[in-house]
């Protein structure tokens, strides 16, 4: 179990399967804003039920890298 006072901005995400999703770049009432890509950068909004645990300073999600185009959804990139 985690509490939300765990989470905060700059934390790597990490999925289900272990690969690293993105970092957190913002934190709203229930969803965390995780920043993905390198060069082509997307923000995904992420719910904070979709989150398993924290571990080590970084989020665990219950779903994979693959799901991530899926369950969360995709909100507009801004300059972090």
């Amino acid at each position: 179990m985690f509490s939300r006072s765990e989470i905060h901005k700059g934390m790597k995400v990490r999925g289900n399967d272990g690969h690293v999703l993105g970092r957190i770049v913002e934190l709203r009432n229930d969803e965390l804003i995780v920043e993905k890509g390198l060069i082509r950068r997307h923000d995904f909004a992420v719910s904070l039920s979709d989150v398993r645990e924290v571990v080590d300073g970084e989020v665990v999600l219950n779903h994979g890298r693959d799901s991530l185009f899926s369950a969360p959804r995709e909100v507009p990139h801004t300059a972090h």
